[in-house]
């Protein structure tokens, strides 16, 4: 159901959505970001974000996109931000959650029809970002469902064992592409899941992602683990996105 549009700021519109996940036994929210001057006749590229409701209110996604492309830095593009559960954040999230598998499945066989069914999408130009755990599950997506998502933003991982070792060398990946983040002062993160070494953590993914073919750009960046931080680095993963969009690499 559209429960309709929300303006904020000259040309920014942001539509909300709510649909019953038959998977999750109950019913999720998306903000679906529309740019300035989107023609349903055109097929637009789309970036899914995990944590979709922090994304746009804590990282300012859809403000960012905006003005990116009111100045003409990217293309138009359309964000939808899928709302977590704080309850099952990690049940969904990670990759031995309970609910990780079910929550998979509600992304790819009920999120992503309803959201293209009602916008035009240039199914060759989807994207999938995630922070922290979000950027987890966003591998794991990606290894599972390659013809569907090529392109990856990935804020500041916390990639446990099980996901790393899912990216080995065999897997090929060479399909794939990836722009990864991580703060320099994150070696000590402080998580809901306890302290972990995230800089670490990225370094190994790093490593395992452009051994398995993947193409990855990566910046260890001053920062820590939190949202202003992420917010910081948006302008630079939208360009990117829009670089790897316009086939510059």
């Amino acid at each position: 159901m559209v429960d309709g549009p929300a303006h904020s700021g000259i040309g920014r519109k942001i539509e909300g959505h709510s649909l019953y996940s038959a998977h999750l036994g109950e019913e999720r929210t998306m903000k679906i970001f529309v740019p300035p001057g989107y023609d349903a006749s055109v097929r637009y590229p789309i970036l899914y974000a995990h944590d979709g409701d922090e994304f746009f209110t804590h990282g300012r996604i859809a403000t960012l996109a905006q003005q990116l492309i009111v100045s003409g830095q990217i293309r138009p593009l359309l964000i939808a931000g899928i709302a977590v559960d704080r309850t099952w954040r990690t049940e969904d999230y990670a990759f031995s959650g309970t609910r990780n598998r079910a929550f998979i499945q509600f992304v790819i066989e009920e999120c992503m029809p309803h959201v293209e069914r009602l916008y035009s999408v240039e199914s060759a130009d989807r994207a999938m970002a995630g922070i922290s755990l979000g950027a987890s599950l966003t591998v794991q997506i990606a290894l599972s469902h390659p013809d569907l998502f090529r392109s990856m933003l990935l804020y500041s991982g916390a990639f446990g064992r099980e996901i790393q070792s899912a990216v080995r060398s065999d897997t090929a990946m060479d399909s794939l592409h990836a722009w990864i983040v991580v703060g320099t002062s994150e070696d000590r993160a402080v998580t809901p899941r306890g302290i972990w070494d995230i800089l670490d953590a990225n370094r190994q993914m790093h490593e395992r992602l452009s051994a398995a073919g993947a193409r990855v750009q990566y910046a260890e960046v001053p920062g820590q683990h939190l949202w202003g931080f992420w917010q910081s680095q948006t302008p630079a993963a939208l360009a990117w996105l829009n670089e790897r969009w316009a086939g510059a690499f």
